[in-house]
């Protein structure tokens, strides 16, 4: 179920079962959303402000503020050197916006702006589902929801020292995932299979085999339902133009919101 491409075309490849859409109108796909954890609108367009009236309409005035950012919306490309996962040219890993939060946004909405210049091979946006993710790791390790709930993760937030938390919680009756695998401390406990593989490795793996592979253009929004999905973006690239030192890069905008 993955999409792929030729190193700089910037044709798209579409995902087997996405609809067309419009422009004229921004409508979310709740049964899309449930059933894969994410939607795809092609041609929206690069509008930011626009972007954020609409989905002031659809929450109902349900946007997040992000106090990190200062905003609603956050705009941002790679950059050759930084130390924001987002502006990273490195592979991102799989998480959850805002996990830490007692209630973390339940959407994201994703804009491109700019894609990676050597897209679509960079700069994907790849997104993994609860029911196939917990489906494998039943499967392959024999590791069910339950042991997932109470199996603790070590974190290390340099700033805020460690802590544990399991990778599934409950919240307002559901299931939700909390996640943040960039985070994740190197020294784990015991790992939770029996199979010999550490924890985090374990994870990632079924993470890597059940996981949509989603190529966005300039003006593609990707909406991502952010407690049943995880998300990471693949490795970037950045082209450097002409002599002033200037140089493109993949740039996007990002509003999460609740209903």
């Amino acid at each position: 179920m993955s999409e792929s491409g030729v190193p700089g075309s910037h044709s798209v490849m579409r995902w087997p079962r996405e609809k067309p859409t419009s422009n004229a109108s921004l409508r979310l796909d709740q049964c899309e959303l449930a059933e894969h954890g994410f939607q795809v609108i092609r041609q929206y367009g690069i509008d930011v402000a626009r972007l954020e009236r609409d989905l002031d309409r659809i929450s109902g005035g349900q946007l997040y503020y992000s106090n990190r950012v200062g905003a609603i919306c956050h705009q941002f490309s790679v950059l050759p050197e930084s130390v924001n996962f987002s502006e990273q040219m490195l592979c991102g890993g799989f998480h959850t916006d805002f996990m830490f939060q007692p209630h973390p946004p339940a959407y994201i909405a994703l804009l491109c702006l700019h894609p990676d210049p050597r897209h679509p091979i960079y700069g994907r946006n790849q997104v993994v589902h609860m029911r196939p993710f917990l489906e494998r790791m039943k499967q392959i390790f024999g590791v069910g929801e339950q042991e997932l709930k109470e199996y603790r993760l070590l974190y290390d937030l340099a700033e805020r020292g460690s802590f544990e938390q399991p990778i599934l919680a409950d919240l307002d009756g559901k299931v939700i995932f909390r996640f943040q695998e960039r985070l994740l401390a190197k020294e784990q406990a015991q790992g939770i299979s029996a199979l010999g593989l550490s924890t985090a490795a374990m994870l990632h793996t079924v993470m890597m085999e059940v996981m949509f592979d989603i190529c966005l253009d300039s003006g593609d929004l990707l909406i991502v339902a952010n407690h049943n999905t995880l998300h990471r973006r693949g490795e970037c690239s950045i082209e450097f133009a002409g002599e002033t030192g200037k140089w493109r890069a993949r740039e996007m905008a990002t509003i999460r919101f609740n209903l």
